[in-house]
Order: C-alpha cells, then sequence, then structure tokens
C-alpha cells in the first residue's frame, strides 16, 4: 500500500516562492554578465618604445650559420657523439665574439658547461642568461636543406639548432658583444649559462647551479628558451601571442622489465611477458597527473 502525501495550501506556495527565487537569483546573473559583456572596453594596445637601436644586422646571421655548422648533436649514449663538433663550437665562440672573451670571467664548470661572467656595479641579484648548444638527432632525408649547412635563403636560415636554441645563445651574446663595445656596465652581474647536452637531460645545467648554490649566488633573473610567437591559437584572439613560461614540469625516464620463463609457441601462457609489459604501460598512460593550479 502506498503511503500517502498530503500538501498543503502553505507547502505548495513556499515550494513555489523558492523556485521564482531560484529563477530571479538566475536572471540577476545573466543581466550582470550581458550588462558587463556589453560595456566591456579592451585596454588599448600599448604602443612599442621608439628607441631606435642601432645593430649590425648582417653579423648575428652568419654568426649563427656558422653554429649551425657545428654538428653538436648530443645522445644518451656519449660514444655516440663526435666531440670534434663540440670542441669546434667552443672554439668558434671566441672568433664570434672577441669582446665577451676579452672583458668576461670565463669557466667550462664540465666539458659541456659554458658560464660566462660579465661584472657589474654589484654581485648581488645577478641575471642569467641560459640556452643550450647541443641538438637532436636528423633525419636529412626529411629536410628541404641541408640540416647543418647553414643555408640562407629568402630571409631564411635553414639548420639543426636555429629555434632549438642556438638562436637563444646567438642573441644573448650579441646582444653583450655590443653592451661591452659601447662600454656599458649593468648595475648587477650578468651571466650567460650554456650547457652542451640538455637534450639528454645531461649534468651541463645542474652543474652549473650546483656552482651557484656553492659560492652564494642567487640570481634576481633567469632567462631561458620559452615558448612561440604563435596565431590561431587561443579562441577569439586574432593577433599574434606570445607564450611566455614561467614555470616547467619535472622530467622522469622509466624502463620496464619482466623476466618470464621460456616456452613454446604450441602452448603458450595466458600472458606472455609482452603483454605483461603492455598492460603495465597502458596503466601509466591511464593514469596521468592530476591536474592542478600551481603557485606559480
Amino acid at each position: 500500500m502506498r503511503p500517502r502525501v498530503h500538501l498543503t495550501v502553505s507547502d505548495v506556495m513556499w515550494g513555489l516562492y523558492v523556485g521564482l527565487g531560484i529563477a530571479a537569483a538566475l536572471i540577476v546573473i545573466l543581466a550582470v554578465v550581458v550588462i558587463r559583456t556589453i560595456l566591456f572596453v579592451p585596454k588599448a594596445d600599448i604602443t612599442a618604445d621608439e628607441q631606435k637601436i642601432e645593430v649590425n644586422a648582417d653579423k648575428p646571421v652568419k654568426d649563427l650559420a656558422e653554429m649551425i655548422r657545428c654538428k653538436t648533436v648530443s645522445s644518451f649514449d656519449r660514444s655516440l657523439e663526435d666531440d670534434r663538433e663540440f670542441d669546434k663550437f667552443k672554439a668558434l665562440l671566441p672568433k664570434l665574439f672577441p669582446n665577451i672573451y676579452a672583458s668576461c670571467e670565463y669557466e667550462e664548470v664540465t666539458d659541456r658547461a659554458l658560464l660566462f661572467r660579465y661584472k657589474g656595479k654589484s654581485e648581488l641579484s645577478p641575471t642569467v642568461l641560459m640556452a643550450h648548444y647541443d641538438v637532436v638527432s636528423v633525419e636529412a632525408a626529411n629536410w628541404k636543406k641541408p640540416p647543418f649547412d647553414g643555408v640562407c635563403e629568402d630571409g631564411v636560415l635553414w639548420g639543426r639548432g636555429t629555434l632549438d636554441t642556438k638562436g637563444t645563445l646567438n642573441a644573448a651574446m650579441q646582444a653583450l658583444e655590443a653592451l661591452i663595445a659601447e662600454k656599458f656596465v649593468p648595475e648587477n652581474d650578468i651571466y650567460l649559462a650554456f650547457a652542451g647536452n640538455e637534450e639528454v637531460g645531461g649534468n651541463g645545467a645542474p652543474a652549473i647551479v650546483d656552482l651557484f648554490e656553492k659560492r652564494g649566488i642567487v640570481p634576481g633573473f633567469v632567462l631561458d628558451e620559452g615558448g612561440a610567437v604563435v596565431e590561431g591559437v587561443f579562441p577569439g584572439v586574432k593577433k599574434p601571442c606570445a607564450l611566455i613560461g614561467i614555470a616547467e614540469k619535472g622530467m622522469l625516464n622509466l624502463e620496464f622489465s619482466y623476466e618470464g620463463n621460456g616456452g613454446h609457441a604450441s602452448s603458450p601462457k595466458p600472458h606472455t611477458p609482452v603483454g605483461i609489459l603492455s598492460a603495465a604501460c597502458v596503466k601509466v598512460e591511464n593514469n596521468p597527473f592530476d591536474f592542478r593550479v600551481t603557485e606559480a
């Protein structure tokens, strides 16, 4: 037998009032959103500083092309690397940037980690400009131009490392070379920190960090490679956007191994080592880290 529900007039009226209250709140919220949208006026574009800076446009391009011709391909297996190409790159820098080598303290923290210090008025809170001069391996057949010839055609310089990141290294060196020629003295020290095994997670950059900690050097500003200037990535944004990274994810390499007993293909076991390893990989893939907004 179903229980009977008795509703009084007051119950019905109370429910009606609640419903009307919720509806009114939604209408108010919608009205606020619509009004704010209509009244929204984008901020005026920031005009660029009109100060003109005289630069030698040919030198940076020619110097970068020379860097590209050094085949500094790094590998997880050091025996597969060509040390002569890395030595060639390091020997090239003094020729391209004589002012830096004459005016800066220079040391090789490791055989692949290069550190320059240009003294300022204070050694506190120095600026650190970072880059790496090693590159990843190349499938030359897939390139329209030879990847290590430094070909420049129609305003485009072709080569492995132009973007990642000999171009960044070249920019920092060109700027400091020119400033030294102008007798510029910064308020704080400037460090140029370059690694030659970044692509394989090598010890170059960590060695420089350890050296800074040992010497009590606490940077006030660090600039490393970042994103790019992109178009058509963010819906509703028609102008080019510069992606600025303020944090970096960590990295982890995992190696799965499994030992199984032998057998015959005529009577395979339900689960082979290949299947078990594949299942482990799938489990990792299906359990990514939770999305979260970090402090940065």
